[in-house]
């Protein structure tokens, strides 16, 4: 893609530069990893654990969970497979990783606070193969790819990659709304397979009609079934708008936000920030009926519109 300034109605071409190290990369975005992700903590940099050294560790305070960054100045064939055993070494060492959150940013967590299933691993690099490409698109992968060039006058752009939505040959509309794949399945879950809870036949039609409405009100979202709960997130960029949880007679409804003046507490709206729960938010809704879904549907629209804007 080539890129132009406009001087004076002229357009003048930026050409690409080449970074000289991968060192910097990294310290380019870990200087700037909250503007650049949103929510990111930065927790500690080239961090040891047996045999591997992941080169940023850094922690997802909206959605609580780890993420490893990892930057390459080249192509590296090997990067899936890198990207494999970090996730792997995430869930293997959990205690190492809560240990240093706590030490390095004055925590006081405990392990079963972290969302271990929402743990992802993302490379930054200048370039990829084609094949790397082509696997970032599958969906339930936990593994992000973005791609960084910089420009003459110190012009840096950053997108991620394969994170389009597929449509049937012979769609002639694209979906609103991406189901990605995962171990856990949303039939499943509603039999009480993951998390011990066993939604009764109304509260089951209940979730059906929350998703639905979700679904026919916001554009560029997706579903993520979990363990505990299920997600709806932005498209681009993957940040929650939202959680829910089925229990036996009602559905927890989390709003996706740590901004505490984004909604106001009510008899429908729950401050639990300071309570332990399972979804992503400091706010939460208990749905029991059509009529609270049509409450939650503005506060939804509220969040949205707020991680639309950033």
């Amino acid at each position: 893609m080539r890129i132009f300034q406009s001087r004076n109605n002229d357009l003048v071409e930026i050409h690409e530069e080449s970074f000289d190290l991968e060192r910097t990369i990294q310290n380019l975005i870990e200087k700037n990893l909250d503007s650049i992700f949103s929510g990111l903590e930065f927790v500690e940099t080239e961090f040891q654990i047996d045999d591997l050294r992941p080169d940023t560790i850094a922690f997802d305070s909206e959605k609580k969970s780890f993420v490893i960054i990892e930057y390459k100045k080249i192509e590296n064939r090997s990067l899936i497979d890198q990207g494999v055993s970090y996730y792997q070494l995430l869930h293997e060492r959990k205690e190492n990783f809560v240990l240093l959150y706590n030490k390095k940013l004055n925590k006081t967590a405990d392990i079963n606070d972290i969302h271990w299933d929402e743990t992802r691993v993302i490379f930054i690099s200048p370039e990829y193969t084609k094949y790397q490409k082509r696997a970032s698109g599958f969906q339930g992968l936990p593994i992000e790819l973005y791609e960084i060039k910089k420009y003459q006058d110190n012009m840096i752009s950053l997108g991620r990659i394969g994170n389009s939505l597929i449509q049937s040959p012979d769609s002639t509309k694209s979906p609103k709304i991406r189901t990605t794949l995962s171990e856990y399945i949303e039939e499943d879950y509603l039999a009480g397979k993951y998390h011990n809870q066993y939604p009764t036949d109304e509260t089951k039609k209940l979730w059906t009609q929350l998703k639905e409405t979700i679904e026919n009100t916001f554009e560029d979202v997706e579903f993520v079934q979990k363990k505990i709960y299920a997600r709806y997130s932005l498209k681009d960029g993957g940040s929650s708008i939202c959680t829910l949880e089925a229990l036996k007679n009602k559905i927890v409804l989390n709003y996706s936000t740590s901004d505490m003046t984004l909604l106001e507490t009510s008899e429908f709206v729950e401050d639990v920030s300071n309570v332990g729960h399972h979804g992503i938010g400091n706010f939460r809704s208990l749905i029991e009926s059509s009529e609270d879904i049509t409450k939650a549907i503005p506060l939804i629209q509220k969040n949205y519109h707020s991680k639309k804007s950033k």
